[in-house]
């Protein structure tokens, strides 16, 4: 059985499981970064519009003791949708719909550094810098996401320099 597959099989309640698989994923998110060999941690409070804090690089390769500490914020992007850059809404079985909510807003470097979305198809990681969506409007397509599958490569060279370079890469 293919685990990516595997959804739901006691039949809950469809904002029940929504909310249950926004946990599933995150948790699945920090098993693949630890797997990779970061270090991460659960945000040690929930009402913080991040999720992890992940120890990343500045340049590993040549100063592997420079760390820096990372707010992740994790996302889930469905087949075919697009991946939702604001805060401030509730998923799952407590979340009233009243549009536009009072409460949104649109992610920042105040709010968080790093959006870390999981395709819930085949868990690829999108390792997204949030300076890097200043322009992009509250949701980005799959399609403008691809230069950023995978890239763990951003949290070994978590600089100014290397991080201008996936912008100007990313058109």
């Amino acid at each position: 059985m293919d685990i990516t597959k595997v959804k739901n099989i006691t039949k809950l309640e469809k904002g029940r499981f929504n909310a249950l698989l926004g946990e599933a994923h995150q948790h699945i998110i920090a098993g693949l970064l630890m797997r990779a060999g970061f270090f991460v941690a659960a945000a040690p409070v929930r009402t913080e519009p991040y999720d992890l804090i992940v120890i990343a690089y500045r340049d590993h390769k040549n100063r592997p003791e420079e760390k820096v500490l990372l707010r992740a914020q994790c996302r889930t992007i469905s087949k075919g949708k697009s991946l939702r850059l604001v805060g401030g809404v509730r998923a799952g079985i407590d979340r009233e719909y009243r549009h536009p909510s009072p409460k949104e807003y649109k992610y920042t470097e105040k709010h968080n550094d790093l959006i870390i979305a999981i395709d819930e198809d085949d868990f690829a990681l999108y390792i997204v810098p949030t300076r890097l969506t200043r322009e992009w409007g509250k949701s980005v397509s799959i399609a403008r996401l691809k230069p950023f599958r995978n890239r763990f490569d951003l949290l070994l060279n978590w600089r100014d320099e290397y991080l201008e370079r996936c912008r100007l890469r990313d058109g």
